[in-house]
């Protein structure tokens, strides 16, 4: 390792380098990890509220007195509803995580890359940091359980990742907390805990990193051997037990503690910085200063803005499959019909038959926008077949000829 041969300055009361991209104000508080765990936790008990919409209102008529049960109002536009909501928020959550993810384990490993160059002061908001990450993380497990269960294989590079980064916080904040143990001061180059004798792990683990360390291993595994071991309720009377105890467990107890813990022992660290207070420590440089690092974290929470826009305007589009165009996929209705088909048959868009060219000229527009209703016999008579037999639009029906002797009669009068 490079510290090997790196010449540390082990003395207390040092003066520390300015350094933006680890402590400036973009990183700790716009970028994802105040900010973003945040607004997962919002989003979190949002979706959960959503889901849970109309339990949540029964129970409050109950103590209202009020005996009228809740019946959801269907005539309002669905991008209004519970549900339009709940899903568009859990696509945005799950991007949140990822994000998180991603900003999680580049800003552990950069820190593992320049030990030589950091400060412990550095290092140890790089581990609150990457503290951070993990409550998101485990926001998404609680509050998009079904998915990661319906999906669990497609998830599991996630859940794996997920378990990495868990590893490596074990690991930094070792490191990051366990430094008085060996004589260093805030100040001091990380380098010279590498230089002296690592501490006891027994030392260790009585004071802060033991509570990180059981709170983060203790939530990330409860919840996940409840999704791959525990998934199925209906499996035995142990399992459903298990099930029906752990689930509000999990997700009202659990979950909201780890992150309230989290959130407050991180933000009271964070508050020690130049970009939020007071630094401990006497540094050289304004932290607060933009750089490329803060401009990166900062458009990396860009990512998740666009997921939620997206998913917005694909769960308010009555018609998805015409929105800008994109008519491939088909329709439930076409599926169904298709299906009591026979097989030999074969459709075409290329079909030369009347109803063949008279579907795709009435077709929708290729931004999805209302076209214009006519009034024309033919296109009247089309809309009244829709749903029916072709047979009706192909064969017109017969109109009887009148009798041959009344025509004679009419001849014979003029």
């Amino acid at each position: 390792m490079k510290g090997a041969e790196f010449h540390p300055n082990c003395t207390g009361a040092q003066i520390v380098p300015a350094n933006p991209d680890v402590a400036g104000v973009g990183v700790i508080v716009i970028v994802g990890f105040l900010t973003t765990t945040c607004l997962a936790f919002v989003m979190d008990f949002s979706i959960l509220f959503l889901d849970n919409h109309e339990r949540i209102v029964g129970i409050c008529r109950a103590f209202m007195n009020n005996k009228e049960p809740y019946v959801p109002d269907i005539s309002v536009p669905y991008w209004r509803s519970p549900g339009f909501w709940s899903k568009v928020l859990s696509k945005n959550l799950l991007a949140f995580s990822d994000t998180q993810l991603a900003t999680g384990l580049a800003i552990q490993f950069t820190a593992l890359i320049k030990h030589c160059e950091l400060s412990i002061y550095h290092f140890q908001i790089v581990t609150d940091l990457a503290f951070l990450t993990t409550i998101t993380h485990l926001l998404a497990l609680v509050c998009l359980r079904n998915y990661f269960v319906k999906y669990k294989w497609i998830n599991l590079p996630r859940i794996l990742i997920m378990l990495c980064n868990l590893a490596m916080l074990g690991y930094t904040s070792f490191v990051g907390f366990s430094y008085q143990l060996v004589g260093l001061d805030l100040s001091s180059d990380l380098a010279c805990f590498y230089k002296k004798e690592t501490p006891p792990l027994k030392s260790a683990f009585t004071g802060r990193w033991a509570m990180l360390l059981i709170a983060a291993c203790g939530a990330h595994g409860a919840v996940i051997s409840a999704m791959y071991f525990f998934h199925n309720k209906e499996r035995n009377e142990k399992c459903k037990i298990l099930w029906l105890i752990g689930a509000p467990i999990r997700t009202w107890l659990i979950a909201p503690i780890y992150s309230i813990f989290g959130l407050q022992m991180v933000g009271k660290e964070l508050r020690n910085t130049q970009a939020l207070g007071v630094a401990p420590v006497h540094i050289v440089g304004n932290e607060k200063e933009w750089g490329f690092g803060q401009f990166l974290n900062v458009l990396l929470l860009a990512l998740p803005l666009f997921a939620g826009w997206e998913s917005f305007w694909e769960e308010k589009d009555e018609e998805p499959e015409l929105r800008f165009g994109r008519s491939t996929r088909p329709s439930k209705t076409d599926l169904l019909q298709t299906a009591n088909e026979p097989k030999d048959k074969k459709f075409s868009s290329r079909d030369n038959s009347l109803a063949g060219r008279t579907m795709e000229s009435f077709g929708g527009s290729p931004l999805g926008t209302p076209m214009p209703r006519s009034n024309s016999p033919f296109e009247i008579s089309l809309r009244q077949v829709e749903g029916g037999s072709m047979s009706q639009l192909a064969t017109p029906p017969a109109v009887a000829s009148p009798p041959v002797h009344s025509m004679t009669q009419r001849s014979m009068s003029q």
